[in-house]
């Protein structure tokens, strides 16, 4: 295992670059002359850059403040049923020799709702405990829809950090799962991730044996990029754990891992045709974030490389946010082979933020 930490890296010399130049590094909102929003095939897509979901969920006050829209889809029970347990998970579980039960907690389906559609997911809980639990929201990567259960993609980390006594909330995202059907906009089906995932936070917050004040993430693959757009978004400080995050720049996260012919690429193509695709890309915004990153990484990975991980940190660093990369010598993308070794440095990352802090 090989521990890096980077210093402050120089500032870009923008001399000569002028108000372009400042705007690629400085994101300011509502830039004059750079692309309009407009409708493309029946979705504007305005309403899902940063600066607009900054606007809509932008935290005021320690609870963080609710969109009216929000605050709908919560009043009933919050939005938020606990509901039979995942068999799909608990099989899995037997696999592997042992059953909840066996280390105090419980595990079930939820639901929640987000923009009026229901989302399920996967909760770890102890439902007999009298305070107030830390949760860790549980955000998976790319998923195949066949075979795709409940709680897939985190379940097992999940456990885990349940075993060590941290409450666990994960969702499936829309199309996925229980829930219900996500866009049939490609592109649309990917921002409404982040406000899928926004609209689980403000319920969060709210549920009564939740302790707000001790709320993290952890997130895989392309999972990691949709979590750094939340802690940017809200600019909670939420202690956040990141393997093998999916960082590659965005458009060329997706360009770079579709064919040639996909009808995504032109999609893309005429969407930065009118949008400032910069607006939507989470590395333009690191200046948002105020809570602690820890990056895990496996320097055998054939999906996400090393590389990406020091430039995401040392620009994180650079602007004074803490920020810290573990290189995992021989493991692949998904851990294999120091799949407990990452466990065990999540765990205690958690431990010292949320338990002891």
């Amino acid at each position: 295992m090989k521990k890096i930490v980077l210093g402050s890296m120089g500032f870009l010399l923008l001399v000569g670059l002028g108000w372009w130049g400042i705007y690629k590094f400085w994101p300011v909102k509502n830039p004059v002359g750079l692309g309009k929003n407009v409708e493309i095939g029946g979705v504007d897509y305005s309403k899902y850059d940063f600066d607009s979901l900054k606007e809509r969920y932008n935290n005021n006050d320690e609870m963080g403040d609710k969109t009216e829209e929000v605050l709908r889809y919560a009043q009933d029970d919050f939005g938020f049923t606990v509901e039979d347990r995942i068999e799909e998970v608990d099989l899995r579980r037997k696999n592997l020799g042992y059953t909840t039960d066996e280390y105090g907690f419980d595990s079930r389906q939820i639901s929640f709702l987000s923009q009026g559609k229901k989302i399920s997911g996967m909760i770890n809980y102890q439902p007999w405990k009298s305070s107030k639990s830390p949760v860790v929201i549980m955000v998976r990567g790319y998923a195949e829809k066949e075979g795709y259960y409940v709680g897939s993609g985190t379940w097992r980390v999940a456990d885990q950090l349940a075993k060590a006594g941290f409450m666990t909330i994960s969702l499936d995202f829309l199309g996925f799962g229980e829930s219900d059907g996500e866009s049939t906009d490609n592109l649309e089906a990917r921002f409404e991730k982040v406000v899928s995932l926004l609209d689980l936070m403000a319920i969060v917050e709210d549920l009564p044996f939740v302790d707000k004040n001790n709320i993290s993430f952890w997130a895989h693959s392309n999972g990691g990029q949709i979590v750094l757009s939340v802690l940017e978004v809200t600019g909670g400080n939420y202690p956040t754990v990141l393997w093998a995050p999916m960082t590659n720049p965005f458009p060329e996260s997706v360009l770079s891992t579709i064919e040639e012919d996909s009808p995504v690429k032109s999609e893309i193509e005429k969407f930065m045709k009118y949008y400032d695709e910069r607006r939507y890309a989470f590395e333009n915004y690191y200046s948002w974030i105020n809570g602690p990153v820890l990056i895990i990484q496996g320097d055998n990975d054939i999906w996400c490389e090393v590389d990406w991980q020091e430039k995401v940190i040392g620009d994180m660093v650079s602007l004074g946010k803490k920020a810290e990369l573990v290189v995992m010598n021989g493991a692949d993308h998904n851990m294999a082979g120091k799949w407990e070794e990452a466990v065990k440095i999540s765990t205690q990352f958690y431990e010292e933020l949320l338990v002891n802090k």
